[in-house]
Formats: C-alpha cells, sequence, structure tokens
C-alpha cells in the first residue's frame, strides 16, 4: 500500500487505509518494524510523527522476492518451477503455447 501512496505513509494513514483489518497501533507499528529491520522501509520523524517510506522500488522488490522464492523452494532454478507446474498440470496447453511465444519472441525468433 505505501508504493500506491504519493508521499510518505503515516501510522494513521495505514490504519485508515487497514480499518476492514481492525489493526491496533501496536500490531501496525510491529509490522512497520519488522519492514524496517528487513530493509524494506526506512522511517523519518517529523515533529511527532513518524513518516514511513519504501526502500525498493515494487519492481525492485517483486524482483528480491521471486529470487527468494525460487532459491527457498527450486534451488534457484525457474526451469524447476516451470516443470513442477507441468508435472502437476497447473499449466493448460494454451499456457505452455503462449510461454514458448513469450521464449521466442525473447529470444529474437519472432
Amino acid at each position: 500500500m505505501i508504493w500506491g501512496l504519493s508521499t510518505s505513509a503515516t501510522v494513521n494513514q495505514l490504519l485508515d487505509i487497514f480499518k476492514s483489518k481492525d489493526w491496533k497501533t501496536s500490531t501496525l507499528s510491529t509490522i512497520l518494524k519488522r519492514l524496517i529491520e528487513k530493509g524494506y522501509l526506512k522511517k523519518t520523524m517529523r515533529g511527532k510523527v513518524n513518516y514511513y517510506d519504501p526502500t525498493l522500488t515494487l519492481s525492485e522488490y517483486k524482483k528480491y522476492e521471486t529470487q527468494s522464492f525460487l532459491s527457498r523452494l527450486y534451488n534457484g532454478k525457474v526451469k524447476n518451477f516451470i516443470a513442477a507446474l507441468v508435472d502437476d498440470d497447473e499449466l493448460s496447453s494454451d499456457d505452455i503455447a503462449e510461454l514458448k511465444e513469450w521464449f521466442a519472441h525473447k529470444d529474437g525468433k519472432e
């Protein structure tokens, strides 16, 4: 959600955004603290208010999480991930054809 905001986020703004979750300030503060410890957010105090900003772009975060996912579950290999999807019948023949076309395009064959 913080990436979607045009400015730094405050705890009160985030509580409003996530009001359907009925989080307490302490719960949200714990989540924010963990994100800071992991290096995903930075906190700046202005006056008596803490402001939170991402340290990575959304694209950088997605790349990091993808690499982490592949490393944890598939020995860092995209091929192993795709093979698992194919072996478990998670990809239809249309999906496979679309992927072949995409790979051929990326490889410069089209």
